[in-house]
C-alpha cells in the first residue's frame, strides 16, 4: 500500500481566518478609542480592561487560525481507493469527475520557473479537485515551485499521487487498453468526468 504525505494549502481555513481578521480590526479599534481619552471621553477607563484582552485575544486567534491553514494530508492507497486525513476515504467507483490545472502546471508543459521569474506574475496557487457521487468535494491547493503554505518536494509527492490515481481510473473505465503516460484520463484542459452507462 502507497502512502503520501505532503502540505497544502487548505482553502476551507478562508471563513474562519477572515472572522478572525475583522474581529481583531474591531478590537484594535476599540482598544484604539479607548486610550484616547481626550478625543473621546464618553468611554470609561475601565473598559480598556476589556478591550485590551480582547484584542490580544483576537489578534493570537487570528494567527492560529492562519496557521491552520497549513495542512499536513497522508494518503494511503488500497486496492480499491484511497483514505485521507483530511478528507475521509473515498473509493475510485465513487469519483464522479476530477480537475487538474492542467494548462498551469510546468510538469505538463505549462509555463516553466524562468517565465515568473522573469516577470512580475506571482507563482500560481493550484485547485485540484475530486467530486465523489455523495456531492462532497476534495479540494487541494499547492504551489508548484512552493511556497508558503507547501514545498516543491510537497508538490511533486502529491503529483505523484495523482499519477496514480488517474492510471487507477483509467483501468477502471478502460481495461482494455494500457496506460502509459502521465494523466493520460484528463482531457486538455485537464477535467475528467466518470463515463455513463452506453445508450
Amino acid at each position: 500500500m502507497d502512502t503520501y504525505r505532503f502540505r497544502f494549502n487548505n482553502s476551507r481555513k478562508t471563513l474562519t481566518i477572515l472572522f478572525w481578521f475583522f474581529a481583531t480590526l474591531l478590537a484594535v479599534s476599540l482598544t484604539t478609542i479607548v486610550l484616547l481619552p481626550y478625543t473621546h471621553p464618553v468611554f470609561p477607563a475601565w473598559l480598556l480592561l476589556i478591550s485590551f484582552p480582547l484584542m490580544l485575544v483576537a489578534i493570537y486567534r487570528l494567527y492560529k487560525a492562519a496557521s491552520a491553514r497549513q495542512s499536513t494530508e497522508i494518503i494511503s492507497l488500497t486496492k480499491d481507493g484511497f483514505d485521507s486525513i483530511c478528507f475521509g476515504s473515498a473509493l475510485f467507483s465513487e469519483i464522479r469527475s476530477l480537475r487538474v490545472p492542467a494548462r498551469e502546471i510546468a510538469l505538463l508543459g505549462g509555463k516553466q520557473y524562468a517565465y515568473y521569474k522573469q516577470t512580475d506574475v506571482d507563482f500560481p496557487n493550484l485547485v485540484f479537485s475530486i467530486t465523489l457521487d455523495n456531492g462532497k468535494t476534495l479540494n487541494w491547493v499547492l504551489c508548484e515551485w512552493g511556497g508558503l503554505y507547501n514545498s516543491k518536494e510537497d508538490f511533486l509527492i502529491f503529483f505523484n499521487f495523482l499519477s496514480v490515481l488517474t492510471d487507477q481510473l483509467y483501468q477502471l473505465y478502460h481495461p482494455n487498453e494500457s496506460c502509459n503516460s502521465y494523466l493520460k484520463i484528463l482531457d486538455e484542459k485537464g477535467c475528467w468526468e466518470r463515463p455513463g452507462p452506453a445508450l
